[in-house]
């Protein structure tokens, strides 16, 4: 029997002048009172409270907000979300709350403690203060909001202090959110060359790795995607893949006392429209049937396609070095990323004048407004384009 049972079962319920039930025990040292109109409805009250402070729960008076955000965290939000999703979460919480406003009571806090947060981490006053862009700042808000809101429906304080609080816009932050990257045609040849360049002396491409980046920019693959993306999952014969998992990387170990982290392969992708099947080009097969002849002289084994010399499954990192590797043998510029892979992908879709629906599901985006969003800038680059075309008279 666990504790909760074994409380509510030495409970003392008694009725009431005014023909309520009073039941009462005692803890942490403290008596504590549950009222019903049934001895039944004293029990639930009881149970329910004392199933919170087993995952937590403090009384109001003597809850700090990184105890509460701790609790909620665990309560509403573990096991219910992707363990990546949980993972951005609690890292918000870390760097930007716990040893900021976070050791201050939970009722003590005000709309104006909240704005000032936000201020702070928009154009910081302290050199400590990492500034952070919208993004970011929108990241502490979708944190705190929902957390503040539950402690307002556990009557743990009156009012959310969110409510109020505003977002500064863009140009009004110190940190801008980075215009992402897009090779240009000329650019994706340099590109291609430079991974397909050879070693003299073996004729040996000189990276696996650089192989897998053609095929990652061919198919503007989610750089999970790419790394989930098994030799099984290509159906060589009618030239098609099928792009069915993901892998959430750096996720927090919450089961072990240091800052460990861990990869995890998903079954499914990031969205339900991810899962898609995709048509290989030439120049894609090329590729892959180069990777196959690699491995082959190379005695690698392994059903990843993104893998290391030893078959394991490659990570992030280990294909950003490589990219980056690259990069450095070139003009190209140096702030090239996985992402710019895929980003590019999309934009010469849009440049050869694709749909932006057919865009927006060979990317497995969730629907075509994020397409629309990510692509504008070089939608209105084709409009002005074409408005040099036109001849009225």
């Amino acid at each position: 029997m666990n504790s909760v049972m074994v409380m509510i079962n030495s409970m003392v319920i008694k009725e009431r002048s005014d023909k309520r039930f009073e039941g009462r025990i005692t803890v942490n040292s403290k008596r504590k009172s549950f009222y019903g109109q049934t001895k039944t409805e004293v029990k639930n009250k009881a149970k329910e409270y004392l199933q919170k402070i087993e995952n937590g729960y403090k009384e109001p008076q003597k809850i700090t907000l990184n105890e509460y955000l701790e609790y909620w965290l665990k309560k509403y939000k573990w096991n219910k979300i992707e363990p990546s999703s949980y993972t951005r979460l609690y890292r918000v919480y870390e760097c930007q709350i716990k040893n900021s406003i976070g050791n201050r009571m939970i009722g003590n806090i005000k709309t104006e403690d909240i704005q000032n947060l936000i201020d702070e981490y928009a154009n910081p006053s302290k050199e400590a203060t990492k500034a952070l862009a919208l993004s970011g700042l929108k990241r502490l808000i979708q944190l705190l909001r929902p957390c503040m809101q539950t402690a307002v429906k556990e009557g743990i304080i009156q009012n959310n202090p969110c409510n109020d609080v505003i977002l500064p816009v863009e140009s009004c932050i110190k940190t801008q959110t980075k215009e992402q990257l897009t090779l240009s045609d000329s650019e994706i040849n340099i590109f291609r060359e430079t991974a397909l360049s050879k070693y003299k002396t073996t004729n040996e491409y000189k990276s696996r790795d650089a192989l897998v980046l053609l095929v990652m920019l061919n198919l503007g693959l989610r750089v999970g995607e790419m790394l989930a993306l098994e030799w099984n999952d290509i159906d060589k014969e009618n030239k098609i893949v099928n792009i069915n998992k993901t892998v959430q990387s750096n996720i927090k170990n919450f089961s072990d006392s240091g800052n460990t982290t861990y990869n995890r392969i998903k079954n499914s992708t990031k969205t339900k429209s991810g899962r898609r099947i995709l048509k290989l080009n030439e120049s894609t097969m090329f590729y892959i049937e180069e990777l196959i002849e690699y491995d082959k002289r190379n005695n690698i084994y392994s059903s990843f396609i993104a893998c290391t010399r030893a078959g394991t499954m490659n990570t992030a990192r280990n294909l950003q070095r490589s990219l980056n590797r690259m990069i450095n043998q070139t003009d190209l510029p140096n702030r090239i990323s996985l992402h710019t892979l895929r980003h590019t992908f999309g934009s010469s879709l849009v440049r050869q004048g694709i749909g932006i629906e057919i865009v927006s599901k060979l990317m497995g985006h969730a629907n075509i407004t994020i397409t629309y969003l990510k692509y504008i800038h070089v939608i209105q680059e084709q409009e002005a384009k074409a408005m040099e075309m036109v001849t009225i008279c």
